[in-house]
């Protein structure tokens, strides 16, 4: 299948995260036990899932996107939490790398986004960029924060399902990038801000993809921009 017929993969952890795709589904189907939708997204093609929280869940969903043929480019939308006061909760973050921080294997825990992606989303969403450090454990008190803050230079965030979903697609040759929102900062009381903040934040990375898979068209076709060198052959080619 080649990069240009395959369509794009979007993956979320929760339902309300995807919720501004909802009125593009085309059609729904259940693979692996998961329900995968075929979008619309102005004449480009995306199949997106709701994973689920946490590692594991996020690379069976990536790897049922796949394996259903959306191996164009991987998208990983959702919420973070800020460890920064620089980011504030409303803030669109976009990973540069991704870290596992609860992996012991130091060679396969960071996983760098794809470039093209990256700065193609930054043009058409705006936001900040910064490492996405996740694990499965959701960091909930400020002493947890603190301390992941200081293990990391400059601007990072945490969440349970970047990290993992990367590696997959580093594994099958997929470029990908992810961009979420912050819901609650590096203070007391984070859990309370999460439970205020989710459900204004929850799509609002989302809703961003039509204009970027736009964008990530036109200069494919050539009529804008640098050419997405990441996205000119299938997956896995050489």
């Amino acid at each position: 299948m080649s990069a240009v017929s395959a369509a794009y993969a979007i993956l979320a952890a929760l339902p309300e995260e995807l919720a501004a795709l909802q009125e593009r589904r085309t059609r729904t189907w259940i693979a692996q036990g998961l329900e995968l939708w075929e979008l619309d997204l102005g004449g480009v093609r995306a199949l997106a899932c709701v994973g689920g929280i946490g590692k594991v869940n996020s690379a069976h969903a990536t790897s049922a996107l796949f394996a259903a043929g959306a191996t164009r480019g991987l998208f990983v939308v959702g919420v973070c939490g800020g460890l920064r006061q620089s980011l504030p909760t409303g803030t669109l973050v976009h990973c540069e790398r991704a870290v596992q921080t609860d992996l012991a294997l130091r060679a396969e825990r960071e996983v760098q986004s794809d470039a093209v992606l990256l700065e193609a989303w930054m043009r058409t969403a705006g936001g900040a960029r910064g490492w996405f450090l996740t694990a499965d454990r959701p960091v909930l008190s400020l002493w947890r924060r603190l301390r992941l803050a200081r293990a990391f230079a400059g601007a990072c965030v945490a969440d349970m399902e970047t990290a993992a979903a990367a590696a997959v697609a580093r594994r099958a040759g997929v470029p990908w990038a992810a961009l979420r929102a912050v819901t609650d900062g590096a203070t007391e009381g984070g859990i309370f801000a999460f439970r205020r903040n989710f459900a204004l934040q929850a799509d609002r990375a989302a809703a961003t993809l039509p204009g970027l898979v736009q964008a990530l068209e036109n200069c494919r076709q050539g009529t804008s921009g640098p050419q997405p060198g990441a996205l000119a052959s299938p997956a896995g080619a050489q």
